[in-house]
């Protein structure tokens, strides 16, 4: 009888990344639960991200997010600007559920959707975006932007629609 070999944790690596390609997701995941070797399994979770991302499904992003078993295997640079891949897309809502979905790590990049929307002079989605952070931040930051631009401009309504609170649609 042949002995069988165990996989190493880079083919491992490897068929996670075939199946997230071949779109088998759960596969995928299930795959990646068996490595071992940190690099390797970080490599995984971020390839599996990345072909998500690149499909354009928040919802994929997202549970790949959420599933994720260790946050720190997703720390990096594109991590932390996917959502604005997403919302310079034009995909508001998608970016923020992304950021959001990120935990403590979606704070930056939620402030940096409501400065992308800012610009846009998108007040609803400024006020969508820092709806989600911290209160006692939010102030800080509408503080910050109402003492470098004078009143009377659109950045004086943000200020009014922070101070407002997040909608009631918005209840989570």
């Amino acid at each position: 009888m042949m002995p069988t070999q165990t996989p190493t944790d880079e083919q491992l690596k490897d068929l996670t990344i075939r199946q997230t390609l071949a779109g088998d997701v759960g596969g995928a995941r299930q795959t990646a639960g068996e490595i071992a070797d940190r690099k390797c399994l970080r490599e995984a979770w971020q390839m599996m991200l990345f072909v998500e991302s690149e499909r354009g499904n928040v919802q994929a992003v997202t549970d790949t997010i959420l599933s994720c078993p260790d946050p720190s295997l997703l720390a990096s640079h594109f991590y932390l600007e996917l959502p604005q891949v997403f919302v310079k897309a034009g995909d508001r809502s998608g970016a923020i559920e992304i950021a959001k979905a990120m935990g403590d790590a979606g704070v930056l990049p939620l402030i940096g959707i409501a400065a992308h929307l800012a610009q846009d002079g998108d007040i609803e989605g400024v006020r969508e975006a820092l709806s989600h952070i911290d209160e006692d931040l939010r102030a800080m930051i509408m503080r910050k932007v109402s003492a470098c631009h004078p009143k009377g401009d659109r950045l004086g309504a943000l200020n009014m629609a922070a101070q407002a609170g997040p909608s009631a649609s918005l209840a989570a």
